[in-house]
């Protein structure tokens, strides 16, 4: 029987499977590789994501009615609220951005801004069930993966992971399974079931695009994440 105390199982796990597929793609090999800053170009495309996520999860807290919620998205915004200026800072010091370099003088790739408009679109057209598995279940759970391989390949090259890198490595767990226990609980088969499997699929292949194309593969020699 479904509980109010404990998420529903099955979509954890179904999260976990398109996680795990996301892991092991191209992008992960091309970090592991990596052996010199100039490998981190993709660097340049993180802000844009970080600066839309950070947009969507302040615009998410600020149009919320429901009071179950409130609290804990008013929390997330405000931890997330300085990341994109904390990330700028710290390529700045690196010597990744020149010293009066913006961090758009590089353009993003489709891939990451469709990424990005797939958060605002979650958070102003699609209710709060589908903003969780967005931004929460799905997106920062690819941040625990992403922060977890990325952060030492920082360090082996001199690029101290401190700050903007840390704080996303430490917060992230608890991001990713906020609200899980309050959305509508319900069956795997059901119509509801369907739209939150639907939803995963959906954010998990936006990521996997991206990451792609922040590795330089072009997109025809990808593969579609398949439903499961």
């Amino acid at each position: 029987m479904l509980t109010r105390t404990m998420p529903m199982q099955w979509l954890r796990d179904l999260a976990q499977k398109y996680l795990n597929i996301v892991r092991s793609g191209v992008f992960y090999k091309t970090v592991a590789v990596a052996d010199s800053p100039a490998d981190l170009k993709w660097i340049r495309q993180l802000y844009y994501l970080s600066c839309d996520f950070t947009a969507a999860v302040a615009l998410r807290y600020g149009s919320c009615q429901d009071p179950r919620f409130r609290d804990a998205f008013g929390e997330h915004a405000a931890e997330e609220v300085t990341h994109p200026e904390d990330l700028a800072n710290w390529m700045h010091e690196f010597g990744l951005l020149k010293t009066d370099e913006e961090p758009t003088s590089v353009p993003p790739t489709l891939e990451t801004l469709a990424l990005g408009s797939y958060f605002i679109h979650s958070v102003m057209r699609e209710p709060v069930a589908h903003q969780i598995i967005t931004l929460n279940l799905i997106t920062e759970g690819i941040a625990c993966d992403f922060y977890s391989a990325v952060n030492p390949k920082l360090a082996e090259l001199g690029l101290i992971p401190k700050g903007y890198w840390l704080v996303h490595q430490a917060a992230d767990m608890k991001h990713q399974i906020l609200g899980l226990d309050l959305i509508p609980q319900c069956d795997r088969d059901s119509s509801c079931g369907q739209l939150y499997a639907r939803t995963i699929w959906e954010v998990a292949s936006l990521w996997n695009q991206v990451f792609n194309s922040w590795s330089g593969i072009p997109m025809e020699q990808t593969l579609r994440i398949p439903i499961c």
